[in-house]
């Protein structure tokens, strides 16, 4: 039986901002923060996606894709579900804690200005690592979309309360996935 969740406030607020970017600049969010909003879409599930995940966005790319992790449906309240990504190409990491839920998702982002990064730090053996590879392969584009960038924060920080900031996110990655264990051996999609 598959339960119907509510989309959580937050979600609610980005889908604001993607309907106001599309009427006001003839964009979408995914111009802006590189994901499609697809709450609850099982066309978007994969053989990865664990059953007990709500899909609340896709990259595009070779069927990435966010979802809410709700350790069996015991967790009601999306916005207190920790945030995943789905890889199915990323052969024995396809499932990726990526924050412990979605305002802290949405910091992340805004700290770091980029999504796809956050699947990376699996590869990182310190803060080094990290930086020297954000360093290398975001900062480039992301300078020379600044603008856009400042636009899409300053929206995120009006239409989605609550978002606390994250200072240091190899930090926050490291702790978030000590203390939260998805129960997911990857090896088995392999």
């Amino acid at each position: 039986m598959k339960v119907h969740y509510k989309m959580p406030a937050s979600l609610e607020g980005i889908v604001r901002i993607d309907m106001a970017l599309h009427k006001q600049h003839d964009a979408t969010l995914q111009d802006y923060m590189g994901f499609y909003i697809s709450f609850n879409n099982d066309e978007d599930r994969y053989y990865c996606t664990p059953d007990d995940a709500i899909i609340f966005g896709r990259t595009g790319a070779d069927g990435d894709h966010f979802a809410f992790f709700t350790f069996n449906r015991s967790i009601s309240d999306l916005e207190e579900a920790p945030v995943i990504f789905i890889q199915p190409t990323a052969f024995g990491n396809q499932v990726t804690l990526v924050a412990r839920n979605l305002k802290d998702f949405v910091a992340l982002f805004i700290n770091l200005k980029e999504v796809y990064v956050l699947e990376r730090f699996r590869f990182y053996k310190n803060k080094l690592d990290f930086i020297n590879d954000y360093n290398n392969n975001y900062m480039e584009d992301i300078r020379m979309r600044e603008s856009d960038y400042n636009l899409i924060i300053d929206l995120l920080k009006e239409n989605i309360t609550g978002i606390a900031e994250i200072d240091d996110v190899y930090e926050y990655m490291i702790e978030s996935r000590k203390q939260i264990d998805l129960g997911i051996n990857n090896e088995d999609f392999a």
